[in-house]
């Protein structure tokens, strides 16, 4: 792991989850790195979670509120909620046992729009952060941080906070670095346009910049990210696909869409990576994506040369998928960019481009608002 942390001065702050875990407190507001399942710290939430219930056990109170990207895995948000470690979550959760918690009122939930978190982060709305805990592929020489397989709030979690702890993870592949378009949105009152006219545009840096004294702690690991397989598209799921891709014929026919400017957005599940499916043996070519997370979809589209750019924040892979990734990073690096997600989901730059959203709901009403979280 040695040349991962290529900064001298920061090779003294290596140590143990146990030890780095000292450094959050009862009450403190933790920021992380993580969204959907990719990402997020490996060994910091279990620490951080054993810390709890030692103090639980003394009858000491030690509980957290904690931010994320978005949703992360069992090993973060599970760990903490069965340690009765969380007081408090936002933006996102889809672990079952924390869900169970929130809706039983004993831990408090802001579903907030995933654009929205980071300037409300920046602008105080949570008051004073204490911790940020980001996963990184390394540390270079000039102490700038890269991150993994998510960037999500990492900027402005890391720029909040009055310590920052980095997981430096030897199984996400050193060759992510590169993919990264960091850019820092000015604060209220002091912004300027997003200068991203197409999917493909680069405007920010492959690195964060984090102020060495910040950092009080490195924590080395290597562990997988935590991403659900997809299931084999059954037929309800083709026939859905199919029907979305009768709808994009039919653009094309109105004159609305071509078939080499097909920008789109897609959500997350089996329906949208059997779209995808759909499109490889289509008539589209040259289609962009700029959206939330890479799926396996988007990888065979890439793989078979019919999408020439994939932006987003963070991956959302099968295992399968995620080890691919890894084991060729240098070649998709030249199609994929990851963005903070105050960056992948701005509505100005959503509108620019002109995209193409599908997602799922759980419901909608005769207005357009659509409800795709609260059952």
């Amino acid at each position: 792991m040695s040349e991962r942390i290529a900064h001298s001065g920061l090779k003294s702050k290596v140590m143990t989850a146990e030890e780095a875990a000292e450094f959050v407190n009862n009450g403190d507001k933790v920021g992380t790195s993580g969204f959907t399942g990719a990402g997020y710290p490996k060994a910091l939430p279990t620490a951080i979670a054993n810390r709890a219930k030692a103090a639980h056990d003394r009858g000491d109170e030690f509980q957290i509120e904690l931010f994320t990207g978005a949703s992360t895995a069992v090993d973060e948000d599970g760990v903490l909620a069965e340690a009765d470690a969380i007081s408090f979550r936002a933006p996102y959760n889809s672990d079952p046992v924390l869900r169970n918690k929130i809706n039983a009122g004993e831990v408090r939930y802001w579903d907030i729009h995933l654009s929205h978190l980071g300037k409300q982060v920046q602008e105080g709305f949570f008051g004073k952060f204490n911790v940020a805990i980001i996963e990184a592929i390394c540390i270079r020489e000039d102490g700038s941080v890269v991150p993994s397989s998510a960037v999500g709030c990492n900027l402005e979690f890391v720029e909040a906070a009055d310590k920052v702890i980095i997981e430096v993870n030897e199984w996400q592949s050193r060759d992510l670095e590169g993919m990264h378009d960091l850019y820092n949105i000015e604060p209220i009152g002091q912004r300027t346009p997003i200068q991203i006219t197409k999917p493909g545009d680069r405007i920010g840096s492959t690195a964060m910049e984090i102020d060495p004294e910040k950092i009080v702690a490195i924590v080395e690991t290597n562990a997988a990210d935590r991403n659900a397989p997809f299931t084999p598209a059954d037929e309800t799921s083709k026939k859905i696909a199919g029907y979305f891709l009768d709808f994009l014929e039919g653009e094309v026919a109105a004159g609305r869409l071509a078939y080499d400017g097909y920008i789109m957005q897609s959500g997350v599940g089996n329906v949208p990576n059997a779209v995808m499916a759909g499109l490889l043996d289509s008539k589209f070519e040259n289609i962009k994506a700029y959206t939330e997370v890479i799926q396996d979809g988007m990888v065979d589209l890439i793989d078979a040369g019919k999408m020439t750019v994939a932006s987003a924040t963070s991956f959302s892979l099968s295992p399968e998928y995620a080890e691919k990734m890894n084991a060729e990073a240098a070649k998709y690096r030249e199609n994929i960019i990851l963005r903070p997600q105050q960056v992948s989901n701005h509505p100005e730059v959503i509108r620019r481009l002109g995209l193409i959203a599908t997602n799922g709901m759980i419901e909608a009403d005769i207005y357009g608002n659509i409800n795709s979280t609260n059952v």
